[in-house]
């Protein structure tokens, strides 16, 4: 039985419409409720940790105790996660900068919702003032990065900040993946098909002398009757595909709709809500095209559902040949860059 190594990658982080829910309902739990199916198989997951929130929860909590609370809930949960083995990495939302709280909650602004939004300077602040909240998190070194809504290009305009700061692993790309909206933009169509690989200046143009690595997230080529039944069952509101996560996401432009309506699209393998469901297919098509690239699965805990993880766990119980990693056991592949850390 051949082995496969695989990765359990989630973005942790609130809601950014106009509802961000809250952390118990979309953080704390959730993770909670994922890590019940990861302890039966001594599997580990890697958070990419919107760092950004904790900055600014940091900021507020002096005058609003809720605030403090629950940023003392959510460092505690990743030192938790940390001594237990688990992988806490770095994840940038930088409308936190803009955002504010009142009484009334989050007031989310997404002007600049891209780091390329900002000055070359501000960049290198926020990427250095994340991290260095961020690391009283973990035990465990920071070095990887996945970009907040994927908007990673033009990648030289964060090289420098992300190196600077120690940043040399990505795990952002995934085959075909593209979007269109100004807001989001992102254009994945030309990705190597390599398991990973290192690059410079555009994580698309291999570079073996690259100071940075790519892990790909995996793809899966989705046709448009999985999401008309997605739409069926959140019409009828089943409990088994409602997430854990209590907020409102934000809305994408309406050709982002009428792509996935219409047209078969290629999106990352998720854990979230019915796309666990697509996991056994994900596989059969990784070993088909990629036996030996490392099967990379995202998702979100604010977008797990029960479903999520009874398909997890049924997947996970059918492949006893995979083996489970985090970005720490990848740190050999670049080595000039780990023994920096």
């Amino acid at each position: 039985m051949t082995k496969t190594d695989y990765l359990i990658s989630l973005d942790y982080e609130l809601f950014f419409g106009k509802n961000t829910g809250s952390v118990e309902d979309c953080m704390i739990t959730p993770t909670n409720q994922l890590l019940t199916v990861l302890n039966k198989y001594n599997s580990r997951v890697c958070l990419f940790v919107d760092a950004g929130f904790l900055v600014k929860l940091k900021e507020y909590a002096k005058n609003y105790p809720e605030l403090q609370q629950q940023y003392n809930d959510i460092k505690q949960q990743l030192l938790s996660l940390s001594k237990a083995g688990h992988d806490i990495q770095l994840h940038i939302h930088p409308h936190w900068v803009d955002s504010t709280y009142d009484k009334n909650g989050w007031n989310i602004e997404t002007r600049r919702y891209r780091l390329h939004d900002f000055s070359d300077l501000e960049i290198d602040q926020i990427v250095r003032t994340y991290k260095a909240e961020l690391t009283s998190c973990t035990l465990q070194p920071i070095f990887a990065y996945r970009a907040g809504g994927w908007c990673l290009q033009p990648f030289d305009r964060l090289a420098k900040a992300l190196a600077s700061n120690g940043i040399w692993l990505d795990s952002t790309l995934f085959n075909q993946g593209y979007s269109s909206d100004p807001t989001r933009y992102f254009d994945f169509t030309d990705m190597p098909q390599q398991a990973y690989w290192t690059f410079s200046t555009d994580p698309l143009q291999p570079d073996p002398k690259g100071q940075f690595l790519e892990i790909p997230i995996s793809a899966f080529r989705t046709s448009p009757w999985f999401f008309w039944k997605l739409a069926f069952h959140k019409k009828l509101s089943s409990k088994q595909f409602k997430s854990f996560g209590n907020g409102q996401a934000m809305v994408a432009n309406k050709q982002y709709y009428i792509d996935r309506l219409t047209k078969a699209t290629f999106g990352p393998v998720m854990i979230d809500g019915a796309k666990a469901g697509q996991l056994e297919s994900a596989l059969r098509a990784h070993n088909k095209q990629q036996p030996n690239a490392i099967f990379n699965i995202m998702g979100h805990p604010k977008s797990l559902a029960p479903y999520s993880l009874t398909k997890l766990d049924q997947f996970l119980n059918n492949h006893p040949q995979l083996q489970c990693k985090t970005f720490q056991n990848f740190r050999h592949l670049m080595p000039s860059m780990a023994s920096n850390i």
